[in-house]
């Protein structure tokens, strides 16, 4: 029996700003707007490319996302990608030059050598808690910034003004908070991975509720790629016979935030952790190396909890 053979892929890289979409279509630069007819018409045109089109694009602030959107919608692959990735990946191959039409060309190259992860289709309900905890996220951001700035004043009124504005802001997180809540507690698929996680000592609602915001990979990979997704997984600093420091870098920023919180809670509360610490510093580690360290389990541990709820057969193998 014969099996079909596959279409090859196509990387095509998109330059995206706020009004346009400058796609490199094999070599050919096309622009369109970027707004839902100029999308429709990009999408059409990827259709008559042969091979099976891929999109490669930049993170820019949330408006490569109506793209996105659109073409997971009609199961085309799309990867959204760090900028400095890229621009390493630019001078590696001595390219120096930047414009739009160059950076199109340059994004299909970098998904042709690289090969990144396709975004994970998301629901309508996970979509809306990926912006609620966005919106969280900044809005907490906004709010210890006007606290330290009433620190650093002696005038009354500007002090109470201030701290009038971070009133504010915990109120719209509050209705933020009950928002996400009712989203996971609404969603059946959302509150059984919610409560998984949330039974593992030291993970709490906003651990949880951010690692089903910005995690969608959680259980669909392994535990080395978890672990790079977010930017808990040390890379090797070695040249002959020098040893260098292992250190972290890339990956998740909002998901970084709440594990070291979880990661704090889980050293004095989780038996197994608690343990891997104190080996840790007692080793000689120091104590945010301790921590990191932590972090990875926690989140791989995660990481294989899900995997069996989903009776997927990657990174169930665990340590705990």
């Amino acid at each position: 029996m014969n099996l079909p053979e596959q279409s090859p892929v196509v990387h095509l890289g998109v330059d995206v700003a706020k009004a346009e979409l400058v796609a490199d279509l094999q070599g050919k630069i096309r622009r369109f707007g970027n707004n839902p007819k100029g999308i429709a018409t990009l999408l059409k045109a990827a259709a008559r490319i042969p091979g099976t089109a891929h999109f490669v694009c930049e993170a820019t602030a949330g408006y490569e996302r109506p793209l996105a959107t659109a073409a997971m919608a009609l199961a085309i692959p799309v990867s959204i990608v760090q900028p400095l990735r890229v621009r390493e990946f630019a001078r590696s191959h001595g390219r120096h030059a930047k414009s739009d039409p160059l950076d199109a060309a340059l994004l299909s190259r970098f998904g042709a050598s690289v090969k990144p992860l396709p975004l994970q289709p998301k629901s309508e309900v996970r979509q809306e808690l990926n912006d609620v905890m966005r919106t969280r996220s900044e809005l907490i951001d906004s709010m210890q910034r006007e606290l330290n700035r009433a620190e650093h004043h002696t005038c009354k009124l500007v002090i109470r003004i201030h701290k009038n504005i971070a009133a504010t802001f915990a109120k719209h997180i509050a209705a933020l908070d009950a928002r996400a809540a009712a989203l996971v507690a609404g969603d059946k698929d959302l509150a059984e991975a919610d409560a998984l996680m949330q039974a593992v000592s030291g993970v709490g609602a906003q651990t949880s509720r951010t690692l089903l915001a910005f995690l969608p990979e959680l259980g669909h990979v392994g535990r080395g790629t978890i672990a790079a997704l977010v930017g808990v997984a040390p890379y090797d600093r070695d040249s002959g016979k020098f040893k260098g420091k292992r250190f972290i870098r890339g990956g998740r920023g909002q998901i970084r935030k709440v594990l070291y919180m979880a990661a704090l809670v889980a050293i004095r509360r989780n038996a197994v952790l608690k343990v891997l610490y104190k080996r840790l510093r007692d080793a000689g580690k120091i104590a945010k190396v301790a921590i990191v360290a932590v972090m990875r389990h926690l989140l791989i541990h995660l990481n294989a909890i899900m995997a069996k709820s989903l009776e997927n057969p990657l990174a169930v193998q665990d340590r705990y």
